[in-house]
């Protein structure tokens, strides 16, 4: 076998736990808040996640493959107004994999060529979005917004093309330009990279060809059929900003797969500096999610005139879900904040073995970590309570990278609940500043963000292609 897979088909660590889906939506108004939120939240955290509706078969169930369900938590004035939950609907597809705003809407967003959903603010409507038709290829779970100009960069996949596309939105959510981009494989391309000057294209060993492969030799293939490929490069392209195909520079990276960017920036030399989640390898044990390798924080320093990259580890944990003050995507950033990977944060020592974990991909505390000392600071929520992704929110009028608040939804296994957690961003080590207890649990999923008043169009839902 090209690739060997030592797990038995009936297991499935993603069907399991808080990974199994919830079976209704929920609506109230009555939530108990511990502490005090601060009043200039004013806006909603959402989070999705997949959520199957229907049963699935658990020997070819994948974790990035289940029907999207939004949560959302509305905040005014120090208060939480109401929480709800509702299965992402359209006449399309059902995103699964991260919601944020732009241009006025909210857009719930897959990759692998769907386009976005937009949602209502109450989260009561939902349509496909597609800027009148010029999004023919679809999106991405992960675009990239510059701060300052206020354009979306998205690299987009669909295993229907053999191109990926390099899409750019302006701050209308009109599409300014596209370039088509050959790739062999079909690689999968969850997350890229943007600096001031250039967008980084991931191109790397996990494909739908070694996919095809497998299944036409009889070897167990989940239905997300893209798999660990041993014949396919490691390597980022790199694109000027709004350029083409014609432009791209390929540079060779360390053998590995990368589902999340940190950030990246153009340093004045020349050079690149990318931070990003580095897997040993991924859908090679583990062929219903991400589990098999432990996940590093590593920085890529990047020459492009003489094509070398140095590779260096950065802090002490395992992490995941990597986010940063938004305000300096493209631009040099010093903090990151993290899931931890593991029930009690994983640290990486000598004696880890960083090829394996012990199933799937478990989360637990909250990670902070200093890219410039390389120190890394932890938060705990308490026993058996883990973190998923946190998302930062400044200050208004912030007099510091760090100066804000991470909010993020702990789930509480004694309880089976779960709880909106507000930290303060630059003292993660105090305890929370306030908690909002949700009346139920919200299945382990992908991505959520705190979305103000202030980015969303109130009313009702139009198209401003």
């Amino acid at each position: 076998m090209e690739n060997e897979v030592t797990e038995t088909a009936a297991e499935n660590f993603y069907l399991s736990g808080n990974y199994a889906p919830v079976a209704e939506e929920v609506s109230t108004s009555q939530l108990t808040v511990t502490g005090a939120l601060p009043r200039e939240l004013n806006g909603r955290y959402l989070r999705i996640g997949p959520n199957p509706r229907e049963q699935v078969d658990p020997a070819t169930y994948h974790w990035f493959s289940g029907a999207g369900m939004v949560h959302g938590i509305r905040l005014r004035d120090g208060r939480a107004e109401w929480y709800r939950s509702r299965f992402v609907e359209s006449e399309a597809h059902t995103p699964n994999t991260n919601v944020l705003a732009h241009s006025g809407r909210i857009l719930a967003l897959a990759e692998a060529g769907r386009p976005p959903v937009e949602i209502t603010p109450d989260l009561a409507r939902m349509a496909v979005w597609d800027c009148d038709g010029t999004l023919g290829r679809g999106f991405t779970a992960h675009p990239k917004t510059d701060p300052v100009t206020g354009d979306m960069h998205a690299i987009t996949y669909n295993p229907n093309f053999t191109a990926t596309r390099y899409v750019v939105l302006d701050d209308d959510g009109k599409v300014k330009h596209t370039s088509d981009i050959d790739l062999d494989d079909g690689p999968m391309i969850h997350d890229m990279a943007l600096t001031e000057t250039r967008v980084v294209v991931l191109d790397l060993p996990v494909t739908l060809a070694a996919g095809m492969r497998r299944a036409q030799a009889g070897e167990p293939v989940s239905n997300l059929p893209y798999v660990w490929d041993d014949r396919h490069p490691a390597r980022v392209g790199l694109v000027p900003v709004g350029g083409t195909a014609e432009q791209i520079q390929w540079i060779e990276v360390p053998r590995c797969f990368v589902f999340h960017v940190l950030n990246a920036y153009d340093n004045p030399d020349g050079s690149l500096t990318l931070d990003v989640i580095r897997y040993d390898e991924v859908f090679l044990r583990d062929m219903h999610g991400p589990g098999g390798s432990v996940p590093t924080l590593v920085r890529w320093a990047i020459n492009p005139a003489t094509g070398a990259v140095n590779e260096e580890a950065i802090g002490d944990y395992s992490v995941e879900f990597p986010r940063i003050n938004a305000e300096l995507v493209g631009r040099p950033h010093r903090y990151g904040w993290f899931a931890g990977v593991g029930a009690h944060g994983l640290e990486i020592t000598d004696d880890v073995e960083r090829s394996q974990t012990n199933g799937g991909l478990e989360t637990g505390p909250l990670v902070k970590v200093d890219t410039v000392t390389g120190t890394s600071q932890i938060h705990h929520y308490g026993p058996a309570r883990v973190t998923m992704e946190p998302a930062f929110v400044p200050r208004r009028n912030a007099e510091g990278e760090d100066d804000g608040w991470i909010l993020s939804v702990v789930h509480d296994a004694n309880t089976n609940l779960a709880e909106l957690v507000v930290l303060d961003a630059a003292d993660i080590n105090a305890g929370p500043i306030a908690r909002v207890h949700l009346p139920h649990r919200i299945p382990f999923g992908f991505h959520g963000n705190w979305i103000p008043d202030t980015e969303i169009v109130q009313g009702s839902m139009t198209s401003l292609c």
